[in-house]
C-alpha cells in the first residue's frame, strides 16, 4: 500500500523530535516525495544504535544477496510487509526480534477510487512535524542497509481515504517507539505494537493528481487540490 512517504522536516527538527544525531548530517534533504519505487534512501534510527539516525535504501534485500536492488525488486516488491510476512518469509528471518527500526517521516499518501480514477490524500500530522513508522532492516556484509515499512490494517479515518486495500503503515506514539527499539521487548509485545491503532490524530486532503507519476518532484506537490465526488477531511 505504502510505496511512497514524504519528510520535509529539517535536520534540527528530526533530532530534536527524536533526540538523536544524523550519522551523515549533510546527506539530509528534505524531500516532499520519496518514492520507493526507485532506489531512494530515508532515514531510520536502528535498535542497534537508538542515538543515530542513518540511512538506509527502501526496499529490503536478502542479507546475502550480492545483485542489483533494482533487479530484485522488479522480482519481489519489499517496500512494505505485515507481521505474517515477516514470520514467513526466509528474508526476514528474526529482523523482528533483532532488526527492528523507526523510519522517519512527514507523511505517507494513499488512494481513493472512484469511478475508474485514483484520486491520491496527503496524510500528516496537524503540525506537520516528523513522526515514526515501524520498520525492519537488514545489513549485507558491505554495510549496506535496506529496510521495510511494516504495515498492519487500516484505521477508521484511514478507511474513508483509502479503498484500494485494507492496510496501512504502523505509526508509533513515543511510548511505542522506546518498546520497538528496545531489544528487551517480548515477541507478544512486538505483535500487539503493530495490531495496535495508533493514538495519533492525523489530517489528510487531496492533492494533484500528477502525483502518480514516476519521479515527480516539485514545491507544490503536498498542496490541497480539490475533487468532486470524493472523501473530504480535515
Amino acid at each position: 500500500m505504502c510505496y511512497k512517504i514524504s519528510n520535509t522536516a529539517g535536520k534540527e527538527e528530526i533530532e530534536d523530535v527524536f533526540n538523536a544525531t544524523f550519522k551523515f548530517p549533510k546527506l539530509h534533504e528534505k524531500t516532499p516525495v520519496i518514492d520507493g519505487l526507485v532506489e531512494s534512501p530515508i532515514s531510520i534510527i536502528k535498535m542497534s544504535n537508538r542515538e543515530e539516525i542513518t540511512l538506509a535504501i527502501w526496499g529490503l534485500l536478502p542479507e546475502t544477496f550480492q545483485d542489483d536492488w533494482q533487479y530484485f525488486q522488479n522480482v519481489q516488491n519489499t517496500l512494505n510487509v505485515d507481521l505474517k510476512g515477516i514470520e514467513e518469509d526466509p528474508k526476514y528471518e528474526n529482523a523482528l526480534q533483532e532488526r527492528r527500526c523507526l523510519i522517519i517521516a512527514t507523511g505517507f499518501f494513499t488512494y481513493y477510487l472512484h469511478e475508474g480514477n485514483l484520486y491520491p490524500y496527503y496524510v500528516h500530522l496537524p503540525s506537520n512535524e516528523p513522526f515514526a513508522i515501524a520498520g525492519v532492516y537488514n545489513e549485507l556484509d558491505d554495510g549496506f542497509v535496506t529496510c521495510s515499512i511494516v504495515v498492519s490494517k487500516a484505521n477508521e479515518f484511514i478507511k474513508e481515504i483509502h479503498n484500494s486495500d485494507t492496510s496501512m503503515p504502523v505509526v508509533l506514539n513515543t511510548f511505542n517507539q522506546d518498546m520497538w527499539l528496545d531489544a528487551n521487548t517480548s515477541q507478544e509485545l512486538i505483535e500487539t505494537i503493530v495490531e495496535t491503532t495508533s493514538e495519533l490524530s492525523f489530517h489528510a486532503h487531496t492533492i494533484a493528481k500528477e502525483f502518480h507519476k514516476l519521479g515527480v518532484d516539485f514545491d507544490s506537490v503536498l498542496e490541497p487540490v480539490s475533487y468532486k465526488n470524493v472523501p473530504k477531511t480535515k
